[in-house]
């Protein structure tokens, strides 16, 4: 019996010393208890072994018989992500008839159980976990007479990457507009399925079985999607911008921070198609049909409201996150959309942050700034309808929405997109810069990658101050390095636009940098407020030309004289 003591206590500590050779917190998958075998148990103790997961959390077993069945959410699958820094949640279904019962659930040495109430369970795993892109974790969940095991489960940065056609352009895209062999910009040779990325597209497909434009939640996911190395095939039809942030992200952090992208995207789709119930509600984006049975909403291609929330986000609810990509807003273009459009969506967010995560309440969001868009040249002759909407005011309020919520970082884009010969500049390809640009900033917020959000980002609107008659507007910024300069080293700052009344852009308007993270707008008359890269077809070193010491361009705003 002694020699099998040592026999099991040599095997712990192999275990251990594994473990530790791979910098991750947890172990490899579970690790079974050999003591639970009463033929395994020493009849003098062992020698004890130091606990290899000293902080991690292990909750107590709960007293209550195992559901004899349960289902766990499809949101989980083999090859997923789970969110680092959080308290991971896995959740599933019972039978009614299982309420009081309990499922348990173990993963890289964490143990947590939960109650099935009302058919449904939680188990809340309570540890925090430092990133991990070692593949072989797995994790169980299970009842005395079930299990179910996803492997290869890695612990990084999850994120959603929501929006409408510049979210849904896809690699094949990409790769259409760029050479094969440019290695920077990721053409498909170059794709890396041994990256620690992982995919997962739960988006605009036929519906499921939800009447669209009704309150109906989608309880889990019914599409055949899970989560997928990101191999050639896989990249594929995935978002482009959502992929090479990822793609750019990783490389970053040496690979050492695992990546999960949830992409949930509908072509043309308004803001009005992505709110849950309460948002659409408290805003009144939509409007209840008799005759058509389903809320209507607003905006360009506006139709049946709330289900790009109900049916395609709702199902991830309790999923942690790091934060949200978002490239979406171009059919909020008109002034009834567009005037309600910051309110609405920071509310949005609000509502994503207190139901997703636990810890982190304030993840930030990353939201695309519109790049330039060209009108039809007098002499187009292209065999493709030129495509162009003049969304240059809903650029602006969306750029004034980091003034109202905490850990908002909008991606400059006025400088990425110059081929004013394209017929397509509403879909520009430029979706690897934008996304190089996103990842630097998650990056600099992060605090990885050596990146700060002076190198990073542009400089981004403070605040607003406005003198007593109304006539002169200091703008304060902040991430401007050593200092607010102009790319072209001009002394005037081009680029603003007078307000005239709410959301009402007026005349152009000079400014001039008066200190280091200032500027100074003079009007002849008075300012209703003041904006900056409102004009849709604004470029940057030709049409505003403010950067901070690094070169990145300001980002645009709109903001209303209070």
């Amino acid at each position: 019996m002694k020699s099998l003591v040592k026999v099991v206590v040599a095997m712990i500590l192999a275990i251990i010393l594994a473990i530790s050779a791979t910098g991750c917190v947890g172990p490899t998958g579970p690790v079974e208890d050999p003591t639970n075998d009463p033929a395994a148990t020493p009849t003098e103790e062992p020698t004890a072994t130091p606990d290899p997961y000293p902080d991690i959390m292990r909750d107590d077993p709960i007293d209550a018989a195992y559901a004899a069945d349960f289902t766990v959410s499809r949101t989980f699958s083999k090859n997923m992500v789970v969110q680092r820094g959080e308290r991971i949640r896995v959740w599933g279904w019972a039978d009614e008839s299982e309420n009081g019962k309990k499922v348990s659930g173990e993963f890289m040495g964490m143990f947590a159980e939960g109650l099935v109430e009302d058919g449904e369970w939680v188990i809340t795993f309570k540890a925090k976990l430092n990133a991990c892109a070692d593949p072989g974790n797995s994790m169980r969940i299970y009842t005395d007479t079930k299990e179910v095991v996803f492997e290869d489960v890695l612990v990084g940065d999850v994120y959603m990457v929501i929006g409408q056609s510049n979210c849904a352009y896809p690699m094949s895209t990409h790769w259409a507009y760029i050479d094969k062999d440019d290695e920077e910009r990721v053409a498909q040779k170059f794709v890396d399925d041994t990256l620690p990325i992982r995919l997962n597209y739960n988006s605009f497909q036929t519906s499921y079985g939800n009447k669209r434009g009704t309150t109906d939640l989608t309880k889990d996911i019914k599409s055949k999607s899970s989560w997928k190395k990101a191999s050639k095939a896989g990249v594929t039809n995935f978002s482009a911008i959502g992929y090479l942030f990822a793609y750019n992200y990783v490389k970053m952090t040496d690979a050492k921070v695992p990546v999960g992208m949830i992409e949930i995207d509908g072509n043309g789709m308004p803001l009005s198609h992505f709110l849950p119930n309460e948002i659409a509600e408290k805003h009144g984006t939509d409007k209840w049909s008799e005759a058509k049975g389903y809320y209507v909403g607003t905006g360009v291609n506006a139709g049946q409201a709330r289900y790009m929330y109900n049916e395609y986000m709702h199902p991830f609810d309790k999923m942690a996150m790091a934060g949200i990509l978002w490239y979406q807003g171009e059919s909020d273009l008109a002034d009834s959309e567009a005037g309600r459009y910051a309110a609405a969506y920071c509310d949005f967010m609000d509502y994503l942050r207190e139901r997703h995560n636990i810890v982190n309440k304030d993840f930030p969001v990353y939201f695309v700034e519109f790049p330039t868009e060209y009108t039809q040249p007098a002499n187009y002759k292209g065999k493709d309808p030129w495509a162009y909407m003049d969304f240059g005011k809903i650029r602006g309020i969306m750029g004034g929405m980091v003034t109202m919520r905490k850990n908002f970082f909008q991606v400059m884009s006025g400088d990425l997109w110059a081929d004013d010969t394209f017929w397509n500049t509403l879909h520009p390809n430029c979706k690897y810069e934008q996304a190089l640009r996103a990842a630097k900033i998650a990056c600099a917020f992060n605090g990885e990658g050596g990146y700060t959000l002076d190198n990073a980002s542009g400089p981004i609107i403070e605040s607003v101050t406005y003198s007593s008659d109304g006539k002169t507007a200091t703008i304060k910024y902040k991430n401007v390095g050593d200092g607010l300069k102009t790319v072209d080293g001009s002394e005037y700052v081009t680029g603003y636009s007078v307000l005239t009344g709410k959301n009402k852009i007026g005349a152009k308007a000079k400014g001039k940098i008066t200190g280091k993270d200032t500027v100074e707008v003079v009007s002849d008359s008075e300012m209703k407020g003041i904006a900056y890269n409102v004009i849709t077809t604004y470029f940057f070193g030709k049409d505003m030309n403010l950067c901070n010491s690094a070169g990145i361009p300001a980002g645009a705003f709109l903001l209303n004289r209070e």
